[in-house]
């Protein structure tokens, strides 16, 4: 990559552009861009029954976390992970949906506890629309972002 940007200052030595229209330039790029927000199984034909439920192991990756006593224990590896839901509502935004209710919630990481997953939920100081029954959890990039979340390991 270093050898390509030096090729192209060899070949484009004069600039431009100021300072000032760069930082202008970079103001209407970031302002402009538009996440992509397809669906993704529709887009690749998947039905939605194909997806691996539950909560993934950041170590041994199986589907085999389970809550316990206010944390993620992988019943395979043994690896603790308080925040493993975090993972897992990252891949349903980026698969399923920008939105999730609690019963959703339960369902996608196998959680019995209709308490526990609405204490996870708005623990995380998520935007939601409605309440009690039918609240909806909204989720975003710039959520994750905010987290400094990243993704996988």
């Amino acid at each position: 990559m270093r050898e390509r940007i030096d090729k192209l200052k060899e070949n484009y030595p004069a600039e431009t552009l100021t300072d000032r229209e760069i930082r202008k330039l970079s103001r209407a790029i970031t302002k402009k861009n538009i996440p992509a927000n397809y669906n993704v199984l529709k887009y690749y034909d998947i039905d939605i029954k194909e997806i691996i439920t539950g909560i993934q192991c950041p170590e041994c990756s199986r589907f085999s976390m389970k809550r316990m006593l206010g944390t993620w224990k992988c019943s395979n590896c043994h690896t603790a992970d308080k925040e493993a839901h975090i993972r897992t509502l990252h891949d349903y935004l980026l698969s399923i949906s920008s939105s999730i209710k609690n019963q959703q919630f339960r369902e996608f990481t196998h959680l019995s506890s209709s308490n526990i997953a609405k204490k996870l939920l708005t623990a995380l100081k998520l935007p939601f629309s409605s309440s009690y029954k039918d609240r909806t959890y909204q989720l975003s990039a710039d959520f994750f972002e905010r987290l400094h979340f990243t993704g996988r390991k």
